[in-house]
């Protein structure tokens, strides 16, 4: 088996379920290529693997960080690095749905000078006084490059740090880069958009009933900043307005499941646009018996 590979798609695509069946067939480790899947706090949330799933095959870098101690690209990819070397030669299967983390991975990162404490209190400060559309728009008008999709507040704020800092646009130092592990195998999960948004229906509720509630209730009981990313989950926002009395549990179900179809239609958005070298399946119905095709498939490039 190639000894690198990586499976890419939106949230409720069963990447999961896939990983592990070819883990099973190949004897790979799996390693998260998920940006929230990595903090501990929020198993139920974020989806990540169950107890038995990763019982049933190798699971790395899932829950390795506490929510207070931010992640980003240049990290993961720092420990991903670290866990290539120690499980050599072993396959490793990459799986998640942070198209910038395997962007980096495969193609490298950019030898971007750090902004200072002072330049990202100034951005965070903008951001504060403008809103988000206005910052975002802010940012656009700085650095023309700037992906159009790019929401989180995180990302703007880097933008206009960089810029502040350096004189040069983010994009511009993002067209610099060093370092990847590409050519590997990529695999783009694109699956039929009525059985995704059913399946990220049918999970939301589930989460619900696993204690989705209970765990944001814990995470709210820390008492972190709302700018930390895992502050700004899917599902995280909406289950806070419950907990504050805001919205009712039905109203909260609603909008985070259209927060999970509108961040679904992104990732995909990311994978026909920024994932040219992948291996595409697309407009699949999320069954088990496409799984085994899909996992066929795969195991005739990597086997």
């Amino acid at each position: 088996m190639t000894a690198l590979c990586a499976i890419y798609g939106p949230t409720a695509s069963g990447k999961t379920a896939l990983a592990i069946e070819l883990a099973g067939a190949t004897g790979a480790a799996i390693l998260n290529a998920d940006s929230m899947q990595v903090y501990a706090d929020l198993r139920i949330v974020t989806a990540r693997p169950s107890v038995a799933e990763e019982a049933a095959a190798e699971h790395r870098l899932y829950g390795v960080l506490v929510g207070r101690d931010p992640c980003s690209v240049a990290r993961w990819v720092a420990l991903v690095r670290a866990e290539l070397a120690e499980l050599a030669p072993r396959p490793v299967i990459l799986v998640g749905g942070t198209g910038l983390y395997l962007k980096a991975l495969y193609e490298g990162l950019s030898d971007i000078p750090e902004p200072s404490a002072e330049i990202r209190r100034t951005a965070e400060a903008r951001l504060e006084a403008l809103g988000l559309d206005a910052f975002r728009a802010e940012v656009l008008s700085r650095d023309p490059g700037t992906p159009p999709t790019v929401v989180d507040p995180q990302r703007l704020v880097r933008s206009w740090s960089v810029t502040e800092a350096t004189g040069r646009a983010l994009s511009q130092w993002q067209g610099e880069r060093v370092g990847g592990l590409g050519p590997f195998p990529v695999f783009d999960l694109a699956p039929a958009r009525g059985h995704l948004h059913e399946r990220i229906n049918q999970r939301f509720e589930q989460m619900l009933a696993d204690g989705a509630l209970d765990e944001v209730r814990a995470l709210a009981g820390q008492g972190l900043s709302s700018a930390l990313p895992i502050m700004r989950a899917v599902g995280v926002p909406e289950l806070l307005s419950v907990l504050k009395g805001r919205l009712d549990v039905a109203e909260a179900t609603e909008r985070a499941c259209a927060a999970s179809r509108q961040y679904a239609k992104r990732q995909l958005t990311w994978g026909r646009n920024q994932m040219q070298y992948a291996t595409k399946f697309q407009n699949y119905p999320i069954e088990k018996s496409y799984i085994e095709n899909i996992k066929a498939d795969i195991l005739s490039v990597i086997g």
